[in-house]
């Protein structure tokens, strides 16, 4: 392991007061608007609006990204990546790299069960709910039925994995990997936004800042050393010792 690879999962106690200082300003200046941004509605009308009759390209397109059909794909895409990423990106050890993606995986198991756990009592109603005029996409797409709406629609667990996955790669991945997930991430946390089942506010401030959170705890603390070393032990006896060096 050379000289970068420490600086990657040592601890930073500057920064994790920084980033958890900027997370708490954030809840506490939109927890009275109930977590929403002054843009919310505006932003809702106008992509919700977009559907319309007669634009069929434009209406499947949205019906097909809120289905669990492209939920499935969007999750088989991220694991080609960091399955791409083990077997053929060769600049670091297969063990380092195996480390590297063990830690993305623990941080969406980590959000997901703040979400699940952590606002399993907070009802935040789903804009499709409360707002007029509304346009629900099952109107006008025929072949596919999705969900517009929910009674508890903060955060957004599709940013907030999408938006984990672009932080990781961009640091721990390369340049090219976090372009490409970057792309991936707004073509993902985008759909609900115009389907009506979440405010811009569950994408931006439920979605980035606790993938923010949770990231800085991951990347600002010893968790990648600890893995690592969980990693490498693992793969300390045979088979898998010739297992790694075929993938050094």
């Amino acid at each position: 392991m050379n000289n970068s690879d420490q600086k990657l999962s040592a601890w930073n106690i500057k920064k994790l007061f920084l980033g958890n200082l900027l997370v708490g300003l954030v809840v506490y200046f939109s927890i009275d608007h109930g977590f929403k941004t002054p843009w919310d509605e505006q932003i809702f009308f106008y992509l919700n609006g977009s559907l319309q009759e007669g634009r069929t390209l434009w209406n499947n397109y949205w019906a097909f990204t809120n289905s669990k059909i492209f939920d499935s794909l969007s999750g088989l895409f991220l694991a080609s990546i960091c399955l791409w990423y083990v077997v053929l990106n060769r600049k670091t050890s297969f063990q380092e790299r195996l480390a590297r993606v063990f830690l993305l995986i623990i941080s969406v198991a980590i959000t997901m069960i703040i979400i699940s756990r952590g606002f399993e009592l907070y009802y935040h109603q789903s804009p499709s709910q409360v707002l007029t005029p509304f346009v629900n996409i099952n109107d006008l797409v025929s072949w596919i039925e999705v969900k517009t709406g929910t009674r508890k629609s903060f955060p957004s667990d599709h940013a907030a994995i999408s938006f984990i996955s672009v932080i990781f790669m961009w640091r721990y991945f390369g340049t090219s990997y976090g372009i490409l997930v970057s792309f991936f991430a707004l073509i993902n946390a985008s759909p609900r936004l115009v389907g009506g089942g979440h405010w811009f506010g569950d994408v931006a401030i439920g979605g980035v800042f606790l993938a923010f959170m949770v990231t800085i705890w991951m990347i600002y603390t010893p968790i990648l050393t600890v893995t690592r070393k969980i990693v490498c032990w693992f793969f300390a006896r045979e088979p898998l010792v010739s297992l790694s060096k075929n993938w050094n």
